[in-house]
């Protein structure tokens, strides 16, 4: 059951809500902003469905972070549609990297149901793998 509190707070209070999750390498309070059947897609990968394969990802991904920063450049919301433009900087495996991205997030009932993800795969995988 979602609290009023969460249900109160417009769509981009939400997603700022989860973002602070991943600035504190934090996965417990990254999924608690996830609908039950939420859909995660970083677009060049295939979409994880459900909190289960989201809650995956998240325990690989902080397994090794040690930092991440979400920076918010640019920011527009319309309904429940949230539009972020960021700077990612993280430092995963020893590595550091900054990532520009592109999220949108569908948020209903306090929950976001849908993350749309998009960057460039070829930066990520040379910052955080070391890959050529």
């Amino acid at each position: 059951m979602i609290d009023a509190e969460r249900l109160a707070m417009r769509p981009s209070e939400v997603v700022d809500a989860m973002l602070a999750g991943w600035h504190a390498l934090d996965a417990d309070a990254v999924i608690s902003w996830f609908a039950d059947d939420a859909v995660m897609h970083n677009m060049m990968y295939d979409p994880l469905v459900g909190k289960t394969a989201i809650r995956g990802l998240l325990d690989m991904f902080f397994a090794k972070a040690t930092r991440v920063e979400m920076e918010v450049v640019k920011r527009a919301e319309s309904d429940c549609t949230v539009f972020l433009e960021r700077r990612d900087s993280f430092t995963w495996d020893g590595r550091d990297g900054v990532l520009p991205a592109v999220g949108v997030f569908e948020v209903q009932g306090g929950l976001i149901r849908r993350w749309h993800e998009y960057f460039d795969r070829a930066t990520y995988e040379q910052q955080a793998y070391g890959k050529p």
